[in-house]
């Protein structure tokens, strides 16, 4: 009788960009979260590009023995909405998708609200980033 082979020994690894990415893309998809923001050098980077980065304002400490996360984000919240909501969806949406995508678990998620910004001020970036000139509402 011959015994059967032994099933392959698996391992997967994710990068932390991977992480990152996830989570960012996550957070964009929470109402009120209205950008995420990294460093001078990364807004610098992202301003050079095309600014479609995710992982622009996401950092990840991964463990992946373990197959854990802990993300801290920077961000920019919309003027006038609760911000104890938009983190509640955003910490759901990212925990989601990331352990949907990845079957890592979150173990922490830090969130730095860098500014509020009404639709006015938010319209004025944007256009300003664009390199256009906003338009006045009436």
């Amino acid at each position: 009788m011959t015994t059967p082979p032994e099933a392959p020994r698996k391992t997967m690894l994710f990068d932390d960009a991977v992480l990152e990415k996830i989570a960012g893309k996550a957070a964009m998809n929470v109402p009120g979260v209205l950008a995420l923001q990294g460093n001078l050098i990364e807004n610098l980077s992202d301003r050079l590009t095309d600014g479609e980065q995710p992982q622009i304002g996401v950092s990840v400490d991964a463990n992946q023995e373990r197959q854990t996360v802990a993300l801290e984000l920077t961000a920019l919240l919309a003027y006038g909405k609760r911000a104890e909501a938009i983190f509640d969806q955003l910490v759901d949406q990212i925990t989601r998708d990331v352990k949907t995508m990845t079957g890592f678990q979150i173990t922490q998620i830090k969130l730095r609200v860098k500014d509020l910004l009404t639709k006015e001020e938010w319209a004025q970036a944007e256009a300003k980033r664009a390199g256009k000139k906003p338009k006045k509402e009436s």
